[in-house]
């Protein structure tokens, strides 16, 4: 049992690394993600920063998802989860560099359309580790944890088209909700497949 963690932490460090190739999940099915949630608790988070709007932080760029936490920083270390059925496409807890790690999911919906799900300003925990890449998530899961990022600590979620091979910036010269093939707004998604 020993043995065996150590070769499975030693494949993740090779492929993090680059050193190996990541797990192959493009024909992982993980089934049909029939609803969709938001990936934290909205009786006690707010939207802190909306989707396609300006940021006077980042030089007017557009915002390319939506910006959610718990007023005075309470979200710091909370958990953050699936918004449905899917499989892991990226899983890095520096994804984003000093603004913490980044989990992206694709999801399939009832209509056959894949979505892709992005978690942003997130790191793991003793209690959650990142998922692997490869591995099938159900709605709910937890993914990672809140991390301790500028301006506070919130969880960005960015719903896409488009299929990454690692996470975007999250801003966008270009207004996101005119980029078509791109993004879409994730509170109207989760919405129209909420149950």
């Amino acid at each position: 049992m020993r043995m065996t963690a150590v070769v499975i932490l030693a494949a993740l460090i090779l492929t993090t690394l680059g050193i190996i190739p990541a797990v192959e999940w493009q024909n992982v099915d993980c089934g049909i993600a029939d609803t969709l949630a938001y990936p934290v608790d909205m009786e006690r988070y707010q939207l802190v920063q909306g989707f396609s709007v300006p940021s006077p932080r980042h030089q007017g760029r557009y915002h390319t998802g939506e910006d959610y936490a718990i007023p005075g920083g309470a979200s710091l270390g909370e958990p953050v989860r699936a918004i449905g059925r899917g499989v892991v496409t990226y899983s890095y807890t520096l994804g984003w560099g000093r603004d913490a790690g980044v989990v992206i999911v694709r999801h399939t919906l009832p209509d056959g359309v894949h979505i892709l799900s992005q978690y942003g300003h997130i790191t793991a925990s003793d209690d959650v580790p990142f998922p692997l890449i490869g591995a099938c998530v159900e709605q709910g899961d937890a993914l990672g944890v809140i991390a301790d990022v500028r301006p506070a600590p919130h969880v960005h979620l960015e719903i896409k088209l488009a299929l990454p091979d690692a996470p975007g910036p999250g801003y966008s010269w270009t207004l996101p909700e005119n980029d078509e093939p791109q993004w879409r707004m994730p509170s109207r998604l989760i919405e129209a497949y909420s149950n």
